[in-house]
């Protein structure tokens, strides 16, 4: 049964790497590469939505990469929440170097 209070996040929807037919979801200039599940799951603890995380989980049009999930309380829509989430990756990222 699918809960609607929560959503899937898979590393491929932030992927700067990927195509949309890959599994983008994001325009390629919003988005990171090669997001990790740690860098997904920290910022959406930033914004305050109870991350948990799937390590084993793979996507499905790529499922022998076992890339894991993130999955998050929904307080927003999906495609805003991914740019949410990519920005605060990007910034994290930025202050790192």
């Amino acid at each position: 049964m699918k809960d609607e209070t929560r959503i899937i996040i898979w590393p491929v929807y932030l992927d700067s790497t990927k195509t949309k037919s890959e599994g983008r979801k994001i325009p390629r200039e919003g988005s990171v590469k090669a997001p990790k599940l740690r860098e997904i799951s920290q910022a959406a603890k930033k914004l305050g939505l109870n991350p948990s995380t799937e390590k084993h989980k793979a996507y499905p049009t790529s499922w022998w990469e076992g890339s894991g999930r993130v999955i998050v309380d929904r307080k927003m829509g999906k495609r805003e929440l991914l740019l949410k989430l990519s920005n605060l990756i990007n910034g994290s990222r930025s202050k790192d170097k």
